[in-house]
């Protein structure tokens, strides 16, 4: 399972990253997790994910979600962001989860819950 966290604050990214870890040790869930600091870094990668967190916010982390259904329709989008106006745009796009900031870890349990659903 390849899993990508795309968060423009370092301190948000590690705190995610130590979560989702937390997550795939209790439900024995095998994952390799990458950590991005921009859209651009994470566009750049061209690396195919099952999961991606896109906590860029607004606009931007509406396109980059945009960008990457049409490139792997597969792949579970979960967006995070600090209001809710993208909330609806991101079912548009078929997101697994839309998380509300600020993110705790009951947050990411229930959007791996939901990106596994079928999964395990």
């Amino acid at each position: 399972m390849n899993i990508a966290v795309c968060e423009n604050s370092g301190a948000a990214a590690e705190q995610m990253r130590c979560w989702i870890q937390q997550y795939c040790r209790l439900y024995r869930v095998p994952a390799v997790l990458e950590c991005f600091s921009s859209p651009t870094a994470f566009s750049a990668s061209g690396s195919p994910f099952d999961i991606v967190y896109l906590c860029s916010g607004g606009s931007t982390g509406f396109y980059l979600a945009r960008q990457l259904r049409e490139r792997d329709p597969d792949c579970k989008i979960i967006l995070v962001d600090d209001t809710q106006e993208y909330a609806v745009r991101g079912m548009r796009l078929h997101c697994t989860d839309f998380i509300l900031r600020p993110v705790e870890f009951r947050h990411i349990v229930r959007s791996m819950n939901l990106a596994l659903r079928g999964w395990m």
